[in-house]
């Protein structure tokens, strides 16, 4: 009865809320024409003959027309029965027979309707209480005429005021004796209007011009390079909740081409890198699956097969006009990030005058000896007199040839790796919208993001007869793969923001696709008998020595042809969301106050496919030049060759031209045989379907009090998944006996409380306490039932369709002091208590009469993370003469964690680790000057070790060590539109190391060498 009482519930909220969100789009062209503000001489409304009072027949029109009153209850006295004409007649007719009784006056303001007394009556109605009027004007920069948003805007010697939006606007209520404003933004010089309120009570200012405070500047000359992040350290400020944004000009000073790598220089944020480039955000000492990630305020879905979190290499740094990492959730966000928020913003156009802008750049790779290079152009632009029309396009491309030299250790087995890579970043976007008024705006924003990866591989490994048995060898094994993928991410929202009198209302239907097509992945292997293989790990751990015996391992005629590997797979998840948001404002004891509410629904659906065929060969000789050959490598060997192979530590020679191999195999087919078994096996365990269903719905409001911001409510959130898989059971002789397949689903549900304070010491200077609930969804590799088994080896592995959600409630405490130089200082602590955090455990079982050890993901016990984190950043323009170039870019943060499991050693009770993905230590420091025309920024990024996998027991534990990477740019403005600059990465060649149990016992160590860039950027 529960369940069914529960379907019926989530199935009537599913079309109440398709049913809103269709009402409100069809309705648009209604909401648009009343954005238009109609005038009350044209909307026509049908009169009673007698009403109780005014605020009746107010009602009555508030009813039946866009039109809201405005008026202050201490000015205006609505008691008293009027009668009036019963008739059809226009608002405007009406209001003036109500003037002509009660000598009040009206006012049509868009779509407001302001009531003040009349001349002959003022002094009747007015008191010697205190009255109230509003004061509207837009905060604009003296010398671009753009828009400052995040602009404080105080009325002098209150407590009170507004801050301006995304357009720079602003209403502020006030008392009518208010004399002044004051208007703040970091980085210009502060300003004061002078006001006096009208009879009306309603005062337009118009446009307020502020300069900037660069102006003053003498020795040094700055040239807007930071207007951006002006805008955003004022927006950061003003903002309700706990959170860091970085503009598109912050992110332009550092060498960072993907967004993977500008994330990394946000105060408690580290990367997981892949072949020398960040791919994957942790944000406070969480793996990547607690973090979600948005673009324009929607969740993208990851191109990735089994894994939720997406990979941040895709996505061009230049395609965005600002992040936000967002560390203490509200409750009109997603619940589940425990971690963090991550907000992709896009750009969009502001000014009637078109704006071009681009970049045309080349570099060189060290390791690879060869070139890359990267362009991009934008076009943005507002149309029509009053710019409602808003149009901007930004395009990039950016291709490189990377690689690495790599050796890894697996128990005694010794591997060496050269890697050779064309990776190449394409993105588009784009936002078209349109302003009916200031009150009333439509967007559609679109990007495509195209990441391609051909990367191949060339390999030996060494396996030791480590047991000495007389039965087996020695064996070096050469590999190579070629292997192309390629990544789409796209997203597309469609909506609307709307403000009336007494209501805010904003929608959106929002488009995601995110796919991984790998369509040829192809790894040969062939295989050399050694009558012995020594290793030698412990005399230089860094560089460990080998000697082989009874074979010379740079010859590759003594290597023969084992085994090819072919196949491609494809990889989808799309994401389809709406959502709606109300906010109603009012006041309480004087206090400012925003009761919002809101719903949303995104259905996920994801797929993973794959095709796998590996073949023998059972051709005997080969035929080459009209002979008979053994099949052996030295016939297919091609391709580059590294004469300094991890700087000469080791030798290798060339390994197989896997496209002449192709050829081969494509012309000698019926001489390999398909491993029809394991390709059975591959394809059907590995391959799922899965939907995934999200509903929710919040309650939330903010009061201000004064100095003090109050906001708090709930958010809940259900979940339901469903999928379709298969499972490979073996018999006891090893052969496949069946595949079964498997269908299946969880639900779950979260109510998530939050709560947040703000107070302002001063207006520059704001404490922030947060308690919020949270939580994360497993990944989808780890729910869906698929199952390999072999029962002839007693082990297996399992899904678990039971694995719950991890939750989590947090605590935030920060202050922060905003310089007006740009600039920022703070400190903040934090802690997380998680439960049923997601491990892998070992445990036995009997299938089929036989007992098995099988591997599954299950829930444990709780954990903890405790940390703090420093944030500072400052032009020092107090300093004298030339030193007032030097700025100072640092952070620094703090973590330790504590999880539970259960005991790896069998015993009973439970285990503490720390948990995996969670770094201690993490921090940047920057160093830039700015002197006249030229800037210079040294960059330094410290990432601490991590677990990054639980072994069988503690010592099997393998941890990520710590790295810093040293990078320099330098830039040079020619002009106000033109400048050249210069990039200089990773120069002291941080290697990626990986250490298994003790740091002197490493088990990977890959280098990238340094890389640059050289370029030229130019606005018009």
């Amino acid at each position: 009865m529960k369940k069914n009482l529960q379907g019926g519930i989530i199935m009537l909220s599913k079309y109440t809320f398709f049913g809103l969100m269709v009402t409100c789009l069809l309705c648009n062209a209604v909401l648009a024409e009343r954005g238009h503000a109609q005038n009350v001489k044209d909307v026509i409304i049908t009169v009673e003959a007698k009403y109780a009072n005014l605020a009746q027949l107010f009602k009555t029109i508030e009813g039946s027309t866009p039109f809201k009153f405005m008026y202050s209850s201490q000015n205006i006295s609505l008691e008293g029965e009027i009668e009036l004409e019963n008739r059809k007649a226009s608002v405007a007719e009406v209001l003036y027979e109500v003037s002509g009784k009660t000598k009040l006056q009206f006012r049509q303001i868009n779509n407001s309707i302001v009531v003040t007394p009349g001349k002959n009556v003022g002094s009747k109605v007015k008191s010697a209480r205190e009255t109230w009027g509003i004061v509207t004007g837009k905060v604009i920069d003296a010398k671009s005429s753009e828009p400052l948003p995040g602009a404080s805007v105080v009325v002098v010697g209150e407590t009170y005021g507004a801050v301006t939006d995304l357009q720079g606007e602003f209403n502020l209520m006030l008392k009518t004796q208010a004399k002044q404003i004051e208007i703040r933004y970091l980085g210009y010089q502060t300003k004061l209007v002078d006001i006096e309120i009208p009879e009306s009570d309603i005062l337009i200012i118009g446009e307020i011009a502020m300069q900037a405070n660069s102006v003053a500047l003498s020795e040094v000359v700055t040239y807007g390079n930071l207007e951006g992040q002006q805008k955003a350290l004022n927006q950061q400020k003003n903002s309700d909740n706990i959170k860091n944004i970085v503009a598109a000009d912050q992110i332009s000073r550092f060498p960072d081409p993907n967004v993977a790598e500008a994330l990394q220089r946000v105060p408690g944020v580290n990367i997981e890198r892949d072949q020398g480039e960040g791919r994957y955000v942790l944000v406070r000492g969480l793996a990547p699956q607690f973090t979600n990630i948005n673009i324009n305020g929607e969740q993208i879905p990851s191109p990735e097969a089994g894994v939720r979190f997406v990979a941040l290499d895709a996505i061009p740094a230049d395609q965005l006009a600002s992040i936000e990492v967002t560390k203490a959730l509200t409750p009109d966000m997603d619940g589940d990030a425990i971690g963090g928020s991550v907000n992709l913003i896009t750009r969009t156009a502001k000014s009637t005058t078109p704006a071009i802008s681009g970049t045309l750049i080349g570099g060189y790779n060290n390791l690879m000896e060869k070139a890359n290079g990267q362009g991009s152009l934008q076009y943005g632009q507002r149309f029509g007199a009053e710019g409602k029309l808003g149009l901007l396009v930004n395009a990039s491309h950016y291709y490189t040839d990377r690689g690495s030299d790599n050796w890894e250790r697996d128990g005694s087995e010794f591997e060496l790796r050269d890697y050779a890579l064309q990776r190449s970043r394409t993105g588009l976007s784009g936002t078209l919208d349109y302003n009916i008024n200031a009150n009333n705006n439509l967007y559609f924003r679109g990007i495509y993001n195209n990441f391609q990866d051909r990367e191949q591989r060339r390999t030996y490994l060494f396996v030791p007869n480590e047991d000495d048995s007389p039965f087996e060898d020695a064996e070096i094994e050469r590999g190579s793969k070629d292997r192309w993928e390629k990544q789409i991410v796209s997203s597309f929202n469609l909506g609307g923001k709307h403000s009336f009198a007494n209501l805010s209302l904003d929608y959106e239907v929002s488009y995601s696709e995110a796919y991984q097509d790998t369509p040829f992945d192809t790894e040969p292997v062939f295989k050399a008998k050694a009558d012995l293989i020594g290793i030698d790990f412990s005399t230089n751990p860094e560089f460990p020595k080998f000697t082989v015996e009874g074979a010379d391992y740079l010859d590759n005629s003594i290597y023969e042809f084992d085994e090819i590997t072919t196949g491609n797979t494809y990889a989808l998840d799309v994401n389809k969301t709406a959502k709606i948001n109300l906010g109603i404002p009012y006041k309480l004891n004087g206090a400012e106050g925003l009761l919002k509410f809101g719903g949303k629904v995104r259905l996920k659906e994801k797929s993973f496919d794959i095709t796998e065929n590996v073949y023998s060969w059972e051709g005997g000789d080969i035929q080459i030049n009209g002979a008979s050959e053994d099949f052996t490598l030295n016939f297919f060997e091609g391709g580059l060759l590294d004469n300094n192979f991890l700087d000469g530590q080791y030798q290798i020679n060339r390994n197989i031209d896997v496209s002449q191999l192709n050829r081969f195999f494509n012309q000698n087919r019926n001489g390999f045989a398909l491993e029809v078994e394991d390709k059975q096996v591959a394809e059907s365990v590995e391959s799922y379907k899965a939907t995934e269903d999200v509903y929710a719905a919040y309650l939330m409001t903010k009061l201000q009090f004064k100095k003090l911001m109050a906001l708090g409510g709930f958010r809940y959130e259900t979940t339901k998944v469903t999928y379709n898989s298969q499972a490979a059971i073996f018999d006891v002789e090893g052969d496949l006996d069946r595949i079964d397949p498997i269908d299946g689903g969880v639900t779950y549900d979260f109510l998530l409380p939050q709560i947040h304070f703000k107070y302002q010491l001063n207006p520059l200077t704001n404490i922030r306490f947060a308690a919020t609930a949270s939580y994360s969804r497993p990944n989808f590799e780890d729910i869906v039932p698929s199952q390999e088994i072999e029962l002839n080896a007693r082990e297996g592995s399992i899904g678990n369709p039971e694995l719950a959600p991890v939750s989590a409630y947090n605590i935030d405490l920060m202050g922060e002091h905003y310089f007006g130089t740009v600039g920022i200082i703070s400190a903040g602590l934090f802690y997380k208590n998680l439960d049923n955090f997601i491990f892998t455990q070992r445990y036995d079982s009997i299938i089929n009469n036989i007992n098995v050890v099988l591997n599954q993901s299950r829930n444990g016990e709780s954990a903890e993370l405790l940390g703090f984190e420093l944030a500072y950043q400052q032009n020092m323009t107090f300093l004298p003469g030339a030193l007032k170039g030097i700025g100072l870019y640092a952070n620094y943060t703090y973590t330790n964690s504590l999880a539970n499991i259960s005991n790896r050693s069998g015993e009973a009770g439970t285990e503490e680790i720390r948990l995996p993905g969670q770094a201690a230590h993490v921090g940047n420091l920057s160093l830039a000057y700015d002197y006249g025309k030229f800037n210079l920024r040294a960059s330094a990024n410290f990432n601490g070790e991590y677990i990054s996998e639980l072994g069988d027991e503690a010592e099997e534990d393998v941890y990520v060590k710590s790295r810093m990477q040293i990078d320099l740019t330098g830039a040079y403005r020619i002009t106000r539109n033109f400048q050249v600059f210069g990039e200089f990465m990773n120069l002291t060649n941080q290697p990626y190391e990986v250490y298994q149990g003790s740091e002197d016992q490493y088990i990977q160590r890959e280098f990238y060498s340094w890389w640059s860039r050289v370029g030229v950027k130019f606005n018009f």
